[in-house]
C-alpha cells in the first residue's frame, strides 16, 4: 500500500471517531486523513489522527478528484455526494448500506464474500451491509461450509445507535424525565424502559434479499424479527438454526480461524457488558458468540457486538483493506 493514500470519511461524530481509531491499528496508519461532517460537529468535536487534529470539511468543500477513498456513512440526501466521489475516480465505501440492494453495486462483507470485490468496477463502489445482517453473515459463513442448514431464525435487539445520534439523545432525556416523575407527552414515542418490534415489512423483505445476495449458498427459510431495545449502545442477536448434524459440530474449531469474532464457551456477554469491556481495552472490536444449546438438529448461538465500532467501523476498514488490495 502506497504511503500517500488519501482518505476522507464522511459520518457523524460518534463514528467517525470510532474509524479513526481502527485506521490507526490498520495499515492505513500512514494515510492522510480528511473528515467529512455528515452532522454538523458541535464547536469541542475534534478528531485527532495520529495525535494531530483532522481537517473537518463539508461536502461542498471537497474536491474528490484528490481523494483514493471515500468512507460514506451519510443520510439519503447526501448520497448525491457518494456517486460524485466514485464518478471522480474516488472509490466509496456506503458504510450503511443505503446502495447494498442494487444489482450493480457489490455487497461485501469482510472474510465471507470478498471475491465480489472485483465488482466494484462497474460503479467505483462497495456497500457494506446493515449491521443485522453483516453480523449474521459471519456467524453463519463457517457453518455453511460444513453443515445443511435448512431453517435459520434471528431476533435482532436493535440500540438506539442502530437509528442515529438524535435517537440517542432521545433515550437520554425520556430516562432523565421518567427517573424525575416527569410523565412523556401523548405524542411522544416512548423509548425509556421499553421494548418495541420493528415491524416494516418492506425492511423485512429487504432483509431477505441482501442475505441471499451476501449468502447465495444459504437457501433455507429465512425467518426474521427485529426489536427496537432501550439500551444506548451495543447489538444482539439470538440465532436459532436448524439442520443435519448441527449438534455434532466442534464449535471453537469452526470459529477459531477467524480473527473477526470469538466464540465463548462460558461467560455470557451482553451488549453493556461488551461495551464496558471494549472501552477498557485498546484491542479492535470483535464480533462475541455464546453458543446457547446445541440437541438434534439445532443449534442456538447468542451473538454480541458494538453496532458501531464493530459492524461499521472495523467491516469497513477490513473492507477498506480488501479493497486496497485488490488494487494491487
Amino acid at each position: 500500500m502506497s504511503s500517500n493514500i488519501n482518505i476522507i470519511i464522511a459520518a457523524d461524530f460518534s463514528l467517525a471517531e470510532k474509524l479513526v481509531a481502527v485506521l490507526e491499528q490498520s495499515q492505513f496508519v500512514s494515510a492522510k486523513v480528511a473528515i467529512i461532517e455528515a452532522e454538523k460537529f458541535s464547536e469541542e468535536q475534534t478528531i485527532r489522527f495520529k495525535g494531530k487534529y483532522v481537517e473537518q470539511l463539508n461536502f461542498t468543500d471537497v474536491d474528490w478528484r484528490g481523494y483514493d477513498y471515500l468512507l460514506f456513512a451519510g443520510n439519503l440526501e447526501q448520497v448525491t455526494h457518494l456517486a460524485a466521489a466514485a464518478e471522480a475516480g474516488c472509490i466509496a465505501i456506503d458504510m450503511l448500506g443505503i446502495c447494498a440492494y442494487l444489482s450493480d453495486i457489490p455487497a461485501i462483507v469482510p472474510t465471507v464474500n470478498n471475491e465480489r470485490v472485483a465488482d466494484i468496477r462497474q460503479r467505483n463502489i462497495a456497500s457494506l451491509p446493515n449491521p443485522i445482517i453483516s453480523q449474521l453473515a459471519l456467524a453463519l459463513k463457517p457453518l455453511l461450509q460444513q453443515y445443511q442448514v435448512t431453517q435459520l431464525s434471528v431476533t435482532s435487539l436493535l440500540p438506539m445507535s442502530y437509528f442515529g445520534e438524535d435517537k440517542i439523545r432521545e433515550l437520554v432525556g425520556q430516562t432523565a424525565q421518567l427517573l424525575n416523575g416527569i410523565p412523556l407527552n401523548d405524542e411522544q414515542q416512548r423509548l425509556a424502559f421499553d421494548v418495541v418490534p420493528v415491524c416494516d415489512q418492506g425492511d423485512l423483505n429487504k432483509q431477505r434479499i441482501l442475505l441471499a445476495k451476501v449468502l447465495p449458498e444459504f437457501t433455507g427459510q429465512f425467518i426474521t424479527h427485529q426489536l427496537q431495545v432501550p439500551v444506548f449502545y451495543g447489538f444482539a442477536q439470538q440465532i436459532t438454526l436448524s439442520g443435519y448434524d448441527l449438534e455434532q459440530l466442534d464449535k471453537n474449531n469452526l470459529w477459531q480461524q477467524s480473527k473477526l469474532l470469538q466464540i465463548h464457551s462460558e461467560k455470557l456477554l451482553t451488549p453493556v457488558t461488551n461495551g464496558e469491556m471494549e472501552s477498557d481495552t485498546e484491542q479492535l472490536p470483535q464480533l462475541h458468540l455464546h453458543s446457547m444449546f446445541s440437541e438434534e438438529g439445532q443449534l442456538s448461538l447468542w451473538a454480541v457486538s458494538d453496532e458501531r465500532g464493530f459492524a461499521r467501523a472495523r467491516l469497513a476498514i477490513e473492507l477498506l483493506q480488501i479493497i486496497d488490495e485488490w488494487q494491487g
